[in-house]
């Protein structure tokens, strides 16, 4: 799945993920939401920038993910913060600003299945911060990366939807 994903041209990432992004930016959860919380995309993953561009543009407070520890915290990311390059190599915000409510998180992964389970690089990060907060969380995802069953573990947490470039499926 990922060599797939990894496969993509830069291109049709781009046109996937607008596809993928007006679905959730359309969507009741992100108009309703007043804290946004998103990821900077990585590599091949489905981009973010339109969700974080647009909920900034709407006065909704958009936060990202810093790895600390063996967790997730989330800091907004305002116009006076800069972004470094994190313990994986992915783009955090500067530690100012931390936030403790999100109404709506997305969520990357590899793999998601029709239940809601996703499939991470194995650390576990966004399932303890998911046992831990009550948000509506959405997995984005290239509509090859949805499968019917992935394997799943005690610790795995479920994801309310998963948002592809065919729609938003509710689980």
């Amino acid at each position: 799945m990922l060599e797939k994903r990894d496969g993509l041209d830069p291109k049709e990432i781009a046109v996937r993920s607008k596809r993928i992004q007006d679905f959730l930016i359309n969507s009741k959860e992100f108009r309703s939401a007043e804290v946004v919380g998103a990821y900077y995309a990585f590599g091949s993953e489905v981009k973010t920038d339109l969700i974080i561009d647009q909920g900034r543009a709407l006065g909704k407070k958009v936060a990202l993910p810093s790895v600390e520890g063996e967790s997730l915290a989330f800091y907004e990311l305002s116009s006076g913060k800069y972004l470094v390059k994190g313990r994986f190599r992915i783009m955090e915000p500067l530690p100012y600003g931390p936030v403790d409510k999100i109404d709506l998180l997305v969520v990357p992964g590899i793999a998601f299945d029709k239940k809601g389970y996703r499939l991470g690089f194995g650390k576990g990060y966004y399932d303890k911060f998911l046992a831990k907060k009550e948000v509506f969380s959405v997995g984005l995802a290239y509509s090859f990366q949805l499968i019917d069953s992935l394997p799943r573990g005690e610790y795995d947490k479920r994801l309310d939807a998963i948002a592809t470039e065919d729609g938003i499926l509710h689980v």
